[in-house]
């Protein structure tokens, strides 16, 4: 039997944050893969508003990720820093995926509890936004995008 670490042991939602990474991760990758496939097939049909959502994603996400990783790296040489209203403003907009991704790989802004409290309400804002994209029919666009429909 595999021995678990002390961090997770310190943390029981550990496997949460495991889960939701890898649905960050498949997010990313599924956004980027649709939004290509928009850009690139003839005929494919993606509402604007669709369009726009995942470009944001795709993009805020890319940014949020560089800027976690310049701010780790300016918090370990002791110079100033990128503010917090950046970093949530990027996350707001639809790079919450990146950012989380940048948090769990450089150990960023892991512990600053006011923080993640802001962070995670963001990211709930999106599962809302992603839930009403759901029901109103944003997977079968996909899928026809996909399949080349």
């Amino acid at each position: 039997m595999a021995r678990r670490s002390w961090r997770s042991r310190l943390n029981p939602f550990a496997w949460i944050q495991r889960w939701f990474t890898i649905g960050a991760v498949f997010w990313l990758i599924g956004t980027t893969t649709l939004l290509a496939l928009a850009f690139v097939r003839d005929g494919a049909k993606v509402s604007a508003i669709f369009a726009i959502y995942l470009l944001l994603t795709v993009s805020c996400s890319l940014i949020a990720f560089v800027l976690y990783g310049i701010d780790k790296r300016r918090a370990i040489k002791n110079q100033p820093r990128i503010p917090e209203r950046t970093l949530h403003i990027l996350s707001l907009l639809g790079g919450w995926p990146g950012a989380h991704l940048a948090t769990r790989l450089f150990r960023h802004k892991t512990l600053k509890i006011s923080f993640r409290l802001v962070f995670w309400m963001t990211v709930a804002i999106h599962l809302i936004i992603i839930a009403y994209g759901i029901w109103s029919g944003w997977p079968i666009t996909a899928v026809r995008t996909l399949i080349g429909i």
